[in-house]
């Protein structure tokens, strides 16, 4: 089963710092994303960059690496790792985890 662009809801942010295509995201100021350091709730992930402006998958299905062999189904609150990678976390916003690779660390997760 896979979930990918189910509902997907992309929009234009400025960026501060090395955003790339793949990366996590979190808020830095008001319109401004960078990536997703260690600890960091995520708002989504890059899936176009132009510029100083980057294209975020904000809602929608999305297959992302997943460092915590822990995290389980269910709606999740999810932070970033230092190696952009998504793990459990202790507060934010919570995300609809659909399924869970530990063999591949990835996790099907819908924003």
């Amino acid at each position: 089963m896979n979930y990918n662009q189910i509902g997907d809801v992309t929009a234009t942010f400025r960026t501060s710092g090395n955003v790339l295509v793949g990366d996590l995201v979190s808020l830095k100021e008001n319109s401004t994303v960078q990536s997703a350091a260690a600890d960091e709730e995520i708002i989504g992930v890059c899936v176009s960059k132009n510029g100083i402006y980057a294209g975020v998958q904000v809602r929608g299905g999305v297959t992302v690496a997943c460092a915590d062999s822990a995290l389980k189904v269910g709606y999740r609150q999810l932070k970033a790792t230092a190696d952009n990678k998504i793990a459990l976390g202790t507060a934010g916003a919570y995300h609809l985890v659909v399924s869970v690779d530990t063999a591949a660390e990835t996790a099907m997760v819908l924003l």
